[in-house]
């Protein structure tokens, strides 16, 4: 079951954007990233299909290339792996609603009150990339983009979504640069 979620995520995989993307960052700060130029592709974790796969790798290949960086599969400076995941999320929305009379100054009479909860559930999916010195093999920095999925999108939807995340996720890549 879990990897027929996997399967799903890789077909959907951020691909809404009801509520929009977070991303978040982190590195090692006692990392010299201007010592790095060249980078090459890892295998990645989990099951993603083949054209999300291609369609994150083409995303993060533009973005490094529009910082400086080549790929090389000889003797690369950092290697680039990514994850993604999903998670069902739920939320519920209680309505209230009562009205009443009373007489007099006793207070007394009648009232009626009632209450509506629904439910809303949605998957969320996220993409997690790592880059890793290949001299050290330490993480050096990691970013994570989450966002609602959305299987009903078109593939150029799809495609946009993730070069958005991957756009937000490496806004600030190399960190000082």
């Amino acid at each position: 079951m879990k990897s027929r979620t996997l399967m799903g995520i890789g077909a959907a995989l951020l691909v809404g954007a009801c509520s929009g993307i977070s991303t978040s960052t982190d590195y090692d700060p006692q990392v010299d990233f201007t010592a790095f130029s060249t980078y090459d592709w890892v295998d990645s974790q989990g099951d993603v299909d083949n054209i999300t796969s291609s369609r994150i790798r083409q995303s993060v290949d533009a973005a490094l290339a529009a910082k400086g960086f080549s790929q090389s599969a000889s003797e690369p400076d950092v290697a680039v792996s990514y994850q993604v995941s999903s998670a069902e999320r739920r939320s519920f929305n209680t309505v209230n609603a009562g009205w009443g009379g009373g007489y007099g100054w006793g207070g007394w009479g009648m009232g009626m009150g009632t209450s509506t909860t629904t439910e809303n559930v949605w998957q969320e999916g996220s993409l997690i990339l790592g880059i890793f010195d290949t001299g050290t093999k330490n993480l050096v920095w990691t970013g994570t983009a989450t966002t609602d999925i959305d299987p009903s999108r078109s593939p150029a939807d799809r495609q946009k979504v993730i070069d958005d995340a991957v756009g937000k996720l490496m806004a600030d890549f190399p960190p000082g640069g």
